[in-house]
């Protein structure tokens, strides 16, 4: 069938079910799954002129979307979200889309209620379920303290929104999930602490009683954890810094960003990029070259790893282990003072 703009405009925006499931086949969202082309490209395709406050379009293009394969041969793909707030087209998807081995291709929708918009959970096999744990979600949607917890029948592909008990990880997601026994163990991600307005670490593994539908606590690390802020709340200039310095090291290199303009009227003059060599150099402290994000630092002090994360408000530590009290006291005032001076404004010890 050809996709004209006609149809485009019928099956443009996302939409909830209105049953439990509801199919949502039609040629535009099938071809889109094939495609997987985003939203600005799909508006370009039938010549759909975006602005802000029109609903956005569909599109399969996603972050933190699932994708499980059956026996079958069926590849289950479980909601996930198009870009960002910054984009007109962003928008979080309560969906389930069944791909099959002849490339035929099945669209499930839901009431809000039923499946609310979910993104970077898990999705974990269980026979003639899937399991479908955590979920960051629209900011309004979120229940802080609690673990969203979503099971889906293959046999009739409803959904049902589960009521756990026990002591849960929290608003949890980007985590990983496994089937151990007759129990989902949780472990990793970032969890949403509404009383401190961050996303903290994880650190802990979570197990979920299938039977019961009951969470246990795994394990309880009493590692330390703190971070520092700009006293004024304004926003970390670490990342600009450190492109000041790269740039200062390569000066054949022409970048389109006025580096050491911008920190000059930000922060009222030029930093020294020096003191970066000593942000985290800490007495009788060992730098570690493991790297495994641009923004994630580590040093060993006494025996155990410190971990430092750049984030885009604060310097958020994690401590995997216990340090003397002194010496974290120590660590801290460190820390915080060589802040204070590449910023050139004081920083000070937050709620992590």
């Amino acid at each position: 069938m050809t996709i004209n703009r006609e149809l485009f405009d019928v099956w443009r925006a996302p939409r909830f079910g209105t049953e439990n499931p509801t199919r949502h086949d039609n040629p535009l969202w099938a071809s889109l799954v094939h495609d997987r082309i985003n939203a600005w490209q799909v508006n370009k395709r039938f010549d759909f002129g975006r602005v802000w406050g029109v609903p956005p379009t569909w599109c399969f293009d996603r972050f933190g979307q699932t994708a499980t394969t059956l026996a079958d041969g069926r590849i289950v793909y479980i909601a996930g979200e198009h870009e960002d707030s910054y984009d007109p087209d962003f928008y979080i998807y309560n969906d389930v889309v069944v791909v099959a081995p002849d490339a035929s291709v099945a669209i499930y929708g839901y009431p809000c209620e039923v499946f609310p918009p979910t993104d970077f959970h898990t999705a974990t096999l269980d026979g003639d379920w899937i399991w479908i744990v955590g979920s960051l979600g629209y900011p309004h949607h979120r229940k802080y303290g609690t673990t969203q917890v979503c099971r889906l029948e293959l046999r009739t592909m409803a959904i049902e929104l589960l009521a756990t008990t026990g002591e849960c990880p929290g608003w949890i997601h980007k985590h990983e999930a496994a089937l151990v026994e007759r129990s989902i163990v949780v472990r990793g991600g970032m969890i949403d602490d509404e009383s401190r307005q961050a996303l903290e670490e994880n650190i802990d593994e979570w197990a979920l009683d299938l039977a019961t539908l009951a969470w246990s606590r795994v394990t309880k690390r009493e590692w330390q954890r703190w971070a520092a802020r700009r006293s004024d709340g304004r926003r970390s200039f670490l990342w600009e810094i450190r492109q000041l310095r790269w740039e200062l090291e390569h000066p054949d290199y022409k970048s389109p960003v006025d580096y050491r303009g911008n920190l000059q009227e930000e922060l009222g003059r030029v930093p020294d990029v020096e003191l970066l060599d000593t942000l985290y150099r800490f007495e009788g402290a060992t730098a570690s070259d493991d790297r495994d994000t641009y923004n994630v630092w580590r040093i060993e002090v006494d025996g155990v790893t410190v971990r430092f994360t750049e984030e885009d408000r604060r310097l958020a530590v994690m401590v995997e282990g216990r340090l003397a009290p002194e010496r974290l006291r120590a660590l801290q005032e460190h820390v915080v003072g060589q802040l204070s001076a590449l910023h050139c404004t004081p920083w000070a010890l937050a709620d992590s």
